[in-house]
């Protein structure tokens, strides 16, 4: 049933979309770019910018009140997600050079990006820890290989890449940034919207998160997502359906 919900809901905002100004859309795209970056730059603890001074910052590329790596990573995500968007609308294949490219954007300025870790990191309060990193390019290049064979639906592809690039860890940082960056890479290449994981749902996203880490079920986490992106639908359509 949420399957065909979420068809309905697609097709909906299809033919919506024909009707509207192109004005209207960007005003819409460029309101989530602003969401999405201000909850996924915020998820990790380290960088809370007000969604507000994530608007203000967009425009003036520098505020004084905030250090430099949070201006950076506002930007910076900012210009990758910009970066996926093209990409996966022209359909480009989501490589392992691809993900060290956006990676790389990521983090510019900050430190170097696209080269996997040589340490071991733990995440702090989870169950699973990522692997030893000399298992980081074998653990890497099988995912790639598995992607060729993956059964199922976009969002079940979107949401495995987004699952097995978070349980990796391949980088020191901006793992996180990246698994949903990849997520929405994989929805826009299969004609969806790409959606954002609020703030307020963290703990529940960690938890789904970690079934697949410590019991290679993907299922809670593709709900979450799934009940995630039937409400941007709904919340688009409100927007434009005047």
């Amino acid at each position: 049933m949420e399957k065909e919900l979420l068809e309905v809901e697609r097709q909906h905002l299809e033919n919506v979309i024909k009707e509207c100004h192109k004005e209207q859309l960007e005003e819409v795209e460029t309101k989530f770019a602003l969401m999405y970056t201000y909850d996924a730059v915020g998820m990790v603890n380290q960088n809370r910018v007000a969604y507000e001074d994530v608007k203000r910052l967009s425009h003036a590329k520098a505020l004084l009140e905030y250090s430099e790596r949070e201006q950076k990573e506002i930007l910076n995500h900012l210009k990758a997600f910009d970066y996926v968007k093209k990409e996966a609308k022209e359909k480009k294949p989501f490589t392992e050079e691809k993900m060290k490219d956006i990676h790389e954007i990521l983090v510019d300025g900050i430190f170097q990006g696209g080269v996997y870790r040589n340490v071991n990191i733990n995440i702090f309060g989870a169950t699973h820890q990522p692997p030893d990193y000399v298992k980081v390019y074998d653990r890497m290049a099988k995912f790639f290989q598995s992607l060729d064979q993956f059964e199922g639906t976009p969002l079940e592809k979107a949401t495995y890449v987004h699952a097995s690039i978070a349980k990796i860890h391949p980088f020191v940082d901006a793992n996180g940034r990246l698994a949903k960056l990849a997520l929405n890479y994989f929805l826009i290449q299969s004609h969806y919207l790409p959606i954002s994981i609020p703030l307020d749902q963290r703990e529940s996203y960690i938890e789904y998160l970690e079934a697949f880490k410590t019991e290679k079920d993907l299922k809670p986490l593709h709900e979450f997502f799934k009940d995630l992106l039937i409400k941007r639908y709904e919340s688009v359509l409100k927007e434009l359906d005047l």
